[in-house]
């Protein structure tokens, strides 16, 4: 036998691997007290079937759409489906993805269609769950802070709104790999965008994450107004 059905052999192999694999896990899942109507699992295991992808755990459920860990050719994947009897933005998301990736923002999306969003998969912690770590380290905060703001005005100057920055549950940051990853671009729009003043607000405003970061960098109340001046002249200057 050549070295070409050896490989064919191999493929076929995982690929019958990949399915029982996931037949087994999509079981479990039905019979889960929670999650088991959230999605059609039968559509689910077909696309995880066309798209080689080896299910490995449920990560998290939104208004529209449920998330899945899988591997797919050695890469960890997230497979984004509908969920039942939500509005259905998949491909709309899918879309938005791929035009923000040319400029370096959110995980990388691979595959998509009106049933399905596959993308790199965002491992990490959210802001807000780093926020409320004892041990933070300023320089460290510091280059969270710039490059969410650097992301944020990319999208800004693309005119592509995110809509939910503000509350920091989807920014996602990965220390081991030093990258922050904004995700869930499901109800994104294209328009003139407010991404920046919105990472502002989060940074420097009112709110629990603000104020823990005020006190971490010992920022000022003049420093304070400061920020906020610069705020108000974005708006005027840049969003005009």
């Amino acid at each position: 036998m050549n070295k070409y059905n050896n490989n064919y052999d191999n493929n076929e192999s995982t690929f019958n691997d990949n399915n029982f694999n996931n037949l087994k896990i999509i079981g479990k899942f039905k019979n889960h007290p929670i999650i088991h109507n959230l999605v059609d699992w039968e559509i689910l295991n077909k696309i995880l079937k066309e798209n080689n992808i080896k299910l490995i755990d449920f990560v998290g459920k939104g208004h529209r759409g449920v998330v899945f860990k899988g591997l797919m050719n050695d890469k960890l994947v997230a497979v984004k489906v509908p969920r039942l009897g939500a509005k259905n933005t998949i491909h709309h998301e899918g879309g938005i993805l791929k035009e923000i990736n040319k400029f370096g923002v959110a995980p990388i999306v691979y595959n998509f269609s009106e049933d399905f969003l596959i993308m790199e998969f965002a491992e990490g912690i959210t802001l807000k769950e780093y926020m409320n770590h004892n041990d933070i380290d300023k320089k460290e905060l510091l280059w969270i802070i710039e490059e969410t703001l650097r992301q944020c005005l990319r999208l800004d100057l693309h005119k592509i709104d995110h809509t939910e920055i503000q509350g920091g549950k989807h920014i996602i940051i990965n220390k081991n790999i030093n990258k922050i990853y904004l995700i869930d671009f499901d109800k994104a729009k294209k328009r003139r965008a407010h991404n920046f003043t919105s990472a502002m607000a989060l940074f420097f405003g009112k709110c629990y994450i603000a104020n823990r970061v005020k006190n971490i960098l010992n920022i000022s109340e003049d420093e304070e107004s400061h920020i906020m001046e610069l705020v108000k002249l974005y708006k005027k200057i840049v969003l005009k």
